[in-house]
């Protein structure tokens, strides 16, 4: 049975290892073309909930009891979640898709899953361990 030793939590949940975790964070900013070549420029900068989340296993597995975990938060309609990872983000996300693929491993009475999880960000307590302040 593997041991859970990861640095990443959702609603207190404890992943089994440490996924890869993409950020992306585009700012909201757009680009007006006026006549004769002219440009406006407007930047309205980045906003907590412009932030997406995805991790991935890549090689590191969830458990079954895990997996089981998440499926149940999924069940609950608009809702959001705590949510704390190793790269010093926390905060509350809500869970946009997950995808558990079964490996052949086996894990006590059942297998480990590689897995992609999407969360989109609602709220931001800290970002690369520092109090958040923005929006």
């Amino acid at each position: 049975m593997i041991r859970t030793f990861g640095k990443v939590y959702l609603n207190n949940y404890q992943f089994t290892t440490d996924p890869q975790i993409q950020r992306a964070w585009p700012p909201r900013r757009s680009r007006l073309k006026g006549i004769m070549g002219s440009t406006t420029q407007q930047d309205f900068g980045r906003w907590a909930k412009d932030m997406r989340l995805t991790l991935t296993s890549s090689g590191n597995f969830m458990n079954q009891s895990l997996k089981a975990q998440i499926e149940g938060l999924m069940l609950t309609r608009k809702a959001t979640y705590s949510y704390k990872d190793y790269t010093g983000l926390e905060g509350t996300v809500v869970i946009v898709d997950f995808d558990a693929k079964p490996t052949f491993i086996r894990d006590g009475q059942g297998v480990l899953f590689e897995y992609t999880l999407t969360l989109d960000v609602m709220t931001l307590t800290k970002l690369d361990f520092a109090n958040y302040t923005g929006s």
